[in-house]
């Protein structure tokens, strides 16, 4: 059954998400997550390994929560983020926008003519294949969530002119792929990556866009929510079972 995006219903509402990364392909750890009440569930094309058929068996877990689904695709593909709609997905996360013209172009993969250049399949999986077309062709353009990735110096001093672009979301900063960017890929105590990312930061939440990042921990998911993020990642599935399965051992061996 279509639904209203109930990520996208909460951020209008004016509150924070907190979401998950999904790396490997695991549907049974898609639902188990669903289950434990994440906001949102991202299913990573770009660094992860899966599949489209791979996601639908992902969304399929997930279904029957509350969880909305996200997908970071491989890169600014109209093609791939067709697919990926089509297959029922209810966010797009397009990596390494770096300026308007690219902006434009993932926002115009993501809807339909006249605001974009999305095809249409009238038996795609997210219209039901068919039964929900009515609801889902009035009202799928507002309701998917466009994330686009800052993550170089050059795209953060670019936000003014992408934030402007008609259709955007959310403005995700990478902090990772930014200090790499000026060299200097994962040093994030140097003070030139501690000034970049604090520029990038200002700049997102002075663009009228949810802003959302990646946190490390708990305590600093909490500490960028305080600051105006709506939008954070403090784990994937992946991190939560190495930190669980380390905590344990350490408590077992003393």
């Amino acid at each position: 059954m279509y639904r209203a995006n109930p990520m996208k219903t909460k951020l209008r509402a004016g509150q924070a998400v907190v979401g998950c990364w999904l790396q490997t392909t695991s549907s049974d750890v898609a639902e188990v997550l669903g289950r434990a009440g994440f906001d949102f569930l991202l299913i990573d094309h770009e660094h992860g390994q899966g599949t489209i058929p791979q996601a639908i068996d992902q969304l399929r877990a997930m279904k029957g929560t509350e969880t909305a689904s996200l997908m970071r695709v491989p890169w600014n593909d109209l093609a791939y983020i067709k697919r990926a709609l089509d297959a029922g997905v209810e966010g797009i996360m397009v990596p390494m926008i770096e300026n308007a013209e690219q902006a434009r172009a993932a926002v115009g993969a993501c809807l339909y003519p006249p605001r974009g250049m999305r095809g249409a399949a009238g038996t795609a999986r997210g219209s039901g294949y068919g039964y929900d077309g009515a609801a889902y062709w009035k009202g799928i353009d507002d309701n998917v969530l466009v994330v686009l990735q800052i993550e170089s110096a050059v795209a953060s001093k670019n936000i003014p002119e992408i934030a402007a672009v008609p259709g955007i979301d959310v403005l995700f900063i990478g902090p990772r792929d930014l200090s790499g960017s000026i060299g200097k890929l994962g040093q994030f105590n140097d003070p030139e990556v501690k000034d970049l990312l604090k520029r990038t930061e200002e700049r997102a939440l002075a663009s009228g866009k949810w802003v959302a990042t990646v946190a490390g921990s708990a305590a600093e998911a909490r500490a960028l929510i305080d600051r105006g993020y709506r939008i954070v990642v403090p784990a994937s599935e992946v991190s939560l079972l190495k930190s669980g399965a380390a905590d344990l051992l350490k408590t077992v061996r003393g």
